[in-house]
C-alpha cells in the first residue's frame, strides 16, 4: 500500500494494508465566505419552478411521452383494440343509460369526450373509460328524479372532486374504505341493477326503489310479462354466455385454419354484445309490428351541443328555474359524495389489475378520469370512469397506447352521428340481458370462503355493506361499511391483545403461566439484572399491539388485575418488543401505572424498546420506570 499524505503535506506512516492511521490528518474547513447566503426564494416562485418543468409536463401529459415511441406497427393492434372496445361500448353505452334512469343517447354521450381525454392524459394504454353499471346505479337517485341536468351537474361535480384528489395527491384517503366494503357493495349494486332489468327482460315496466321493493313489484306484476320479449330475453341472456365462454376457447393445433377459428371465436366472445343486440334488433324489424316487443324507439340524432353544464334545473316548457345551483347542490349531495369514491376506486383498481408489475401514477389516473368528467359535462355526458368488461377487451385485444380510446371515441362519434335512426327497433329485452350478464359476474362469492379461513372478522363489514345496500340504498351502504370497519379497527387498538406471564406463582393467574427462565422474549440482560433480585416475585407484560390512547384504560385495568390475582409482587416487566408506536396518552398511562405502583413498592421496568418508543417514553419523564437497554 502506498503511503498516504496528510493535508500539511507530511507523509504518514506505512500501516498494515487493511488498517490506516489518520490521527495526523487535518480536519478540513471549508470557509464561510465561498458559500455566502443566498436569499430564499419565495413559495410561488419554487412552486410555479416545479409545476413548469420538463418531468412535470411529461408526467401530467403521458402522451408526450409514448407518442415519441410510437411504431407503425402499434398502429394495428391499436385500431384493432379500439373497434372491439367500440363494439362493446355502444350497446352497453345505451343499456347503462337506461339503468342511470335517463334517455338511450345519454349512454352515447357518455362515451364520447372519456375517450379522448384519456388518450391524452392515460398513464396506462389499458383502461377504457365510460359510462359503468355502478357509476349508472349511482347517478339513477338524482336522475330519475330531476332528470338529465343533475345527471350532468353530477359528471361536472364529480370531476372537479376527482382532479383535485389528484393533484394534491389525496388518494391516500380512500385507503379507508377497505377492499371487503368494496366487495359488499359491488355485490349489492350487482343484484339491485339485474332486478330493475327483470321487468324489460320479461317485457313488462317495473318501479320500485331499493332491491327488495323493485323485486316485490316484479312478482306483483309477473302476470303483465310479453312471451315474445321473454323468449327473446331469456334467449339472448344464455347466448350472451355461451359467446362469453367461446371466446375464452383456444385451439392449441398450428395451421391457418385453426388461427382463423381462434381469432374468429375471439371475435365472437369480444363482440357478443353488439352481436346479440343487433340479431334481435334486426329480428324486431323484419317482423315490422312495434308492439310485438318492447323497443327503445326514436333516439336523438346527432352530436350533443357543446355547452356549459347545467347549474339549474329549468322547466321545460316555461324556462322558470325550479331548482337553483344551491338546492341542486343539497339535492345531490349525497351523490356527490359517493360517485367520485366509485370512479377512483374503480379506476385506480382496474388500472393495477392490468399494469402486468408495472409501476402506476395513481395521482395522473386520478387527474384523467377527473378531466373526462369535466370536459364531458360540456357534451352531457353523465359520471364515467374505467370499465373492467372492457379494459379486458382492450387488453385482450393487444393494445400498445392510448391511442384506442380516441379509436374507440370516434367510432362511438359516427354511431351518434349517423346511426341512431336504426337503434329504433333494438329491443329492451336485449338490452336488459346485455346489463344482467354484465354485472353478474361482480357478484364476490369467491371471496366468502377465503376470508372464513383467514379472518373471520373480515366477514362482519362484507355482510354489513352489502345487506345495506340492499335495504337501505347503494349510497349509504359505503358509507356504513367504512364506518363499521372503521370501528372493527378501532376495537384493535382499545382492546390490545396482552401476555402475561408470572414467575414463583403459577396457580395465581389464568392463562398461559411459565417459569421467568422459560419466557423467550425475556433477554438475557434482563434475565441476569432479575437473576441479582433474590426476592424477585416478577410479572412479565407483553404487549402484541400498539399501545395507544383507545386502549389505556383497558391496558391498566388489565395489569394491575393480573398483578394482584399473582400475589406478591416485587417486579413488573414491561417487555415491549411488539410496538412500534406509543403516542402521548399510551406513554403517559405507563407513567401513572409505573408510579402507582412504586407507592405500593413494586418497581416497574421497561425493555425491548424501539428507538421510538425510547424517545416518546423518555420525554413524558417516566421517573419511576426503569429502562433497561
Amino acid at each position: 500500500m502506498s503511503a498516504l499524505t496528510a493535508s500539511d503535506g507530511t507523509e504518514s506512516p506505512k500501516k498494515d494494508s487493511t488498517v490506516v492511521d489518520i490521527s495526523s490528518f487535518k480536519k478540513f474547513t471549508i470557509p464561510e465566505e465561498k458559500f455566502p447566503d443566498v436569499p430564499k426564494e419565495p413559495y410561488y416562485k419554487r412552486l410555479s419552478k416545479q409545476i413548469f418543468r420538463k418531468k412535470t409536463l411529461y408526467k401530467r401529459l403521458p402522451i408526450l411521452r409514448w407518442v415519441k415511441e410510437y411504431k407503425l406497427s402499434y398502429i394495428v393492434p391499436d385500431f384493432i383494440a379500439g373497434l372491439s372496445v367500440g363494439l362493446t361500448l355502444v350497446p352497453q353505452g345505451i343499456a347503462y343509460a337506461i339503468v342511470a334512469g335517463l334517455p338511450p343517447q345519454y349512454g352515447l354521450y357518455a362515451s364520447i369526450m372519456g375517450c379522448y381525454v384519456y388518450a391524452l392524459l392515460g398513464s396506462t394504454p389499458y383502461l377504457a373509460i365510460g359510462p359503468t353499471a355502478l357509476l349508472s346505479i349511482s347517478t339513477y337517485s338524482a336522475a330519475s328524479v330531476w332528470g338529465p341536468s343533475a345527471a350532468i351537474f353530477l359528471c361536472f361535480m364529480s370531476g372537479i372532486i376527482e382532479t383535485l384528489l389528484g393533484i394534491f395527491n389525496l388518494g391516500f384517503l380512500l385507503d379507508f374504505i377497505s377492499p371487503t366494503v368494496i366487495d359488499g357493495f359491488t355485490s349489492a349494486a350487482a343484484l339491485t341493477i339485474s332486478s330493475t332489468q327483470l321487468g324489460s327482460l320479461f317485457g313488462f315496466s317495473v318501479e320500485g326503489e331499493g332491491f327488495f321493493e323493485t323485486l316485490i313489484e316484479f312478482f306483483h306484476h309477473i302476470g303483465e310479462l310479453k312471451v315474445p320479449d321473454t323468449i327473446m330475453g331469456i334467449t339472448s341472456l344464455i347466448c350472451l354466455f355461451g359467446m362469453k365462454y367461446i371466446g375464452t376457447i383456444k385451439l392449441t393445433k398450428e395451421g391457418i385454419l385453426y388461427t382463423i377459428l381462434n381469432k374468429s371465436m375471439w371475435f365472437i366472445g369480444v363482440a357478443r354484445n353488439a352481436i346479440i343486440v343487433l340479431v334481435c334488433a334486426g329480428i324486431a324489424a323484419g317482423i315490422g309490428d312495434p308492439d310485438k316487443f318492447r323497443l327503445v324507439g326514436n333516439i336523438t340524432a346527432g352530436l350533443p351541443p357543446f355547452s356549459p353544464p347545467p347549474f339549474q334545473i329549468l322547466n321545460e316548457t316555461t324556462g322558470e328555474v325550479i331548482l337553483g345551483f344551491g338546492g341542486l347542490l343539497q339535492e345531490t349531495s349525497f351523490s356527490i359524495i359517493i360517485i367520485p369514491i366509485i370512479a377512483i376506486l374503480e379506476a385506480v383498481a382496474i388500472s393495477k389489475a392490468f399494469a402486468k408489475g408495472k409501476k402506476l401514477d395513481v395521482s395522473q389516473e386520478m387527474i384523467a378520469v377527473g378531466v373526462s368528467n369535466i370536459l364531458g359535462s360540456f357534451v352531457s355526458s353523465y359520471p364515467v370512469t374505467g370499465s373492467f368488461s372492457r379494459t379486458a377487451v382492450n387488453a385482450n385485444s393487444g393494445v400498445k397506447t392510448p391511442i384506442s380510446c380516441a379509436i374507440t371515441g370516434t367510432l362511438v362519434v359516427l354511431a351518434v352521428a349517423f346511426l341512431t335512426p336504426y337503434f329504433y327497433y333494438i329491443t329492451k329485452s336485449s338490452l336488459a340481458a346485455v346489463i344482467i350478464a354484465a354485472v353478474i359476474s361482480m357478484i364476490e362469492y369467491h371471496v366468502v370462503l377465503p376470508m372464513w379461513r383467514t379472518n373471520k372478522v373480515d366477514l362482519v363489514p362484507l355482510f354489513t355493506t352489502f345487506i345495506a345496500g340492499l335495504i337501505v340504498g347503494l349510497e349509504l351502504a359505503i358509507i356504513i361499511g367504512a364506518v363499521v370497519h372503521i370501528l372493527i379497527m378501532s376495537f384493535g387498538n382499545a382492546r390490545p391483545r396482552v401476555s402475561i406471564y408470572v414467575s414463583e406463582n403459577p396457580n395465581a393467574v389464568e392463562g398461559e403461566v411459565l417459569s421467568l427462565l422459560d419466557c423467550h422474549f425475556v433477554d438475557q440482560k434482563m434475565q441476569v439484572w432479575l437473576s441479582e433480585k433474590d426476592d424477585a416475585n416478577t410479572v412479565v407484560v407483553r404487549p402484541k399491539e400498539n399501545l395507544v390512547f383507545p386502549s389505556s384504560d383497558y391496558f391498566v385495568s388489565l395489569v394491575k388485575k393480573r398483578a394482584k390475582n399473582a400475589g406478591t409482587v416485587n417486579t413488573v416487566v414491561l417487555d415491549l418488543t411488539l410496538v412500534s408506536r406509543l403516542d402521548y396518552a399510551g406513554a403517559k398511562m405507563l407513567k401513572s401505572l409505573s408510579d402507582e405502583f412504586t407507592k405500593s413498592d413494586i418497581e416497574v421496568v421497561a425493555t425491548n424498546l424501539s428507538r421510538e418508543v425510547k424517545k416518546t417514553l423518555t420525554g413524558i419523564r417516566a421517573k419511576n420506570l426503569k429502562i433497561i437497554e
